[in-house]
């Protein structure tokens, strides 16, 4: 019998364990006898449930591993070569000694995890102890339709164990985004030595012989520069090239049933100065709307408001753009915790964002009269480019390209 799609395993360990006990007792043909072991002071060693086999003379036991599939980064979880050799020594000290131990996890196939089981279980044979079975979620859709008796329980409460889920991540599909805003660091040496005595070229040379005033020519030269640098700033002024971290989420109903009346909340912690939604910003975009909202007195948290009160299965959308406005001078980690609030259904999750700053450098040179005043500073700013800021539409043009900046 081929099993049906989509046989979800329990959200909660409680249910994981009930449903181990009874495929169990049907496939150990003991569905009366099988039975949860009592926890005590001195703990379960190893064994979850148990149950007599061959008319009483043995036993055999599960141990119950019901995991989350994906961590709170969102990387895949795992079951690990520890975490079994814990069980089994455990269970060593379960009496009567077992005749065979179960380890069931909700938890995909992992090929290594297979294989050291199968190696333990051998060892364990030849020195007559219990031999050892692992199996993945992948073994329960396959034996449960086997059982119609314990498929049929399963089936009727599996929408009260997992109603809904709901899946967010970024844009592109991630669960981490890494940005590179781009500063200025200006490098200023102020410095003791001598300048470099001025050449004048041989033009301003022969001028000089014919006794015209090198310096009135450079003062008229300096005014002149002057005046054309004044004339193009006010043709294409200096604008601060900003350096927030724009970015959209997209969220999907991945569960079994519809998801109504939600909203979502976004809670930021790590090292930033605060976030923010895109706003209606120019006079072309007055009827500007945006699903991602502001809090009135919150710098570190926002809010998603769907147009849409309802989201089908299997279907998603992307939310409206929001900002991390981040420190100019550090790399820094910024968690963002979300949470997914519906009429009858709630579900969180972590997503990850890391700030790696560029810097275009600039070094200057200034001259001092003495060593004691020598001195570097640093100082890290937005870069300022020429161009022109659009009103209608509320965005700058810049006369440069990016290109024209070497970061580091």
């Amino acid at each position: 019998m081929i099993a049906p799609a989509n046989i979800h395993p329990p959200k909660n360990w409680q249910d994981f364990e009930t449903l181990c006990l009874k495929l169990w007792g049907e496939i150990w043909q003991i569905p009366h006898e099988i039975e949860f072991n009592s926890d005590n002071a001195q703990g379960q060693h190893g064994v979850d449930i148990y149950g007599p086999i061959d008319g009483g003379i043995s036993f055999n036991g599960v141990q119950c591993k019901n995991k989350k599939l994906n961590l709170i980064d969102g990387s895949p979880n795992r079951i690990t070569i520890s975490d079994i050799d814990a069980e089994i020594k455990k269970a060593l000290n379960f009496k009567p000694a077992l005749k065979k131990l179960v380890i069931a996890t909700s938890l995909p196939k992992d090929q290594k995890i297979e294989e050291h089981v199968r190696i333990k279980s051998a060892e364990h044979a030849q020195q007559n102890l219990f031999t050892i079975q692992i199996c993945f979620w992948e073994f329960f859709e396959r034996k449960l339709p086997e059982f119609p008796k314990v498929n049929d329980w399963y089936l009727k409460h599996e929408d009260f164990q997992r109603p809904a889920s709901m899946e967010i991540s970024f844009s592109d599909g991630g669960k981490t985004k890494i940005f590179h805003p781009k500063y200025q660091k200006t490098v200023t040496r102020y410095t003791s030595e001598k300048p470099p005595e001025l050449k004048l070229p041989e033009n301003l040379a022969r001028l000089k012989r014919m006794g015209i005033s090198i310096e009135e020519m450079i003062e008229s030269s300096r005014q002149q520069q002057e005046r054309h640098d004044k004339t193009m700033e006010l043709l294409y002024p200096k604008i601060e090239w900003r350096q927030s971290c724009w970015m959209k989420l997209f969220i999907q109903n991945t569960g079994q049933r519809v998801i109504e009346d939600f909203k979502v909340r976004l809670e930021f912690s790590g090292d930033f100065i605060e976030v923010g939604a895109e706003s209606r910003s120019g006079l072309a975009n007055q009827h500007f709307r945006t699903s991602v909202k502001e809090y009135n007195n919150s710098t570190n948290s926002l809010y998603i408001q769907p147009t849409e009160k309802t989201l089908v299965q299997k279907d998603g959308f992307t939310s409206g753009s929001f900002y991390i406005k981040p420190f100019w001078d550090r790399i820094c980690e910024v968690r963002l915790r979300w949470k997914l609030l519906a009429r009858d259904f709630e579900d969180s999750g972590e997503l990850l964002i890391k700030i790696e700053p560029k810097y275009f450098v600039v070094e200057n040179k200034v001259y001092v009269n003495s060593a004691e005043e020598e001195r570097v500073t640093t100082e890290i700013g937005l870069i300022k480019r020429a161009g022109s800021y659009n009103v209608f539409h509320g965005t700058s043009r810049y006369t440069d390209s990016e290109s024209d900046y070497t970061f580091e």
